[in-house]
C-alpha cells in the first residue's frame, strides 16, 4: 500500500506544481499584456506632445531639436507631394471651401456648392461604355444616380450640390 500513498502523493504534489505553474504564466502574460498597453499609451502621448510642440514652435525651433524638426518638415511636405500626384493621378483636386475631393472638370463642389476652377478638362473622346456599364460602378454595384433639376446632369446620389451648375439639392 505504500507504493501507492506515495504515487498518490506524487501525482498530488505535480498537480498542485501544475497549478502554481501555469497561475504563475497567466500572471506574467498579464503583467507584459499591461506593460505592452502602457507602452503604446506613452508612444502616443509622446506623439501627441512632439506633434503639439512642433506645431508652436515650427519657426523657433531650439537647436537641440533642429534636426528632428527638418526630418518631421520634409515628411510632411513629401506626404504632400504624394497627395498631389495621387489627386493627378486620380483627376481629383480639393475643394477650395471645404477641401473635399473632387474631379478636375467640376466647376462646383459636390459636397458645399463652391465654385472652383476646372483644372485640366481635356477634350478627348471617352472610352464607349455599354448600358450595364454606365449603370453600375467598377465594382459591378449599381451606382445611385440622380438628375440636377436645373442642368439635368446625371449625379452621384451622395452629393448635395450640383457639379456642373452648383444647383443645391
Amino acid at each position: 500500500m505504500d507504493f501507492f500513498d506515495t504515487l498518490g502523493e506524487t501525482v498530488a504534489n505535480a498537480g498542485k506544481l501544475v497549478s502554481s505553474k501555469t497561475k504563475e504564466v497567466a500572471g506574467a502574460t498579464k503583467l507584459s499584456f499591461q506593460i505592452s498597453q502602457e507602452e503604446t499609451k506613452l508612444r502616443k502621448a509622446y506623439a501627441a506632445l512632439g506633434k503639439a510642440y512642433y506645431a508652436d514652435h515650427a519657426d523657433d525651433m531650439p537647436e537641440q531639436y533642429a534636426v528632428y524638426a527638418a526630418d518631421v518638415k520634409e515628411s510632411i511636405d513629401r506626404l504632400d507631394s504624394l497627395a498631389k500626384d495621387r489627386q493627378i493621378l486620380r483627376n481629383q483636386k480639393r475643394c477650395v471651401n471645404c477641401g473635399a475631393l473632387m474631379p478636375n472638370e467640376d466647376r462646383f463642389c459636390g459636397k458645399c456648392g463652391a465654385e472652383n476652377e476646372v483644372l485640366v478638362k481635356e477634350e478627348r473622346p471617352e472610352p464607349e461604355e455599354s448600358a450595364e456599364e454606365q449603370k453600375n460602378g467598377e465594382d459591378g454595384a449599381e451606382k445611385a444616380e440622380k438628375e440636377c433639376p436645373v442642368c439635368h446632369a446625371r449625379v452621384d446620389a451622395e452629393l448635395l450640390y450640383c457639379p456642373d451648375c452648383g444647383e443645391k439639392f
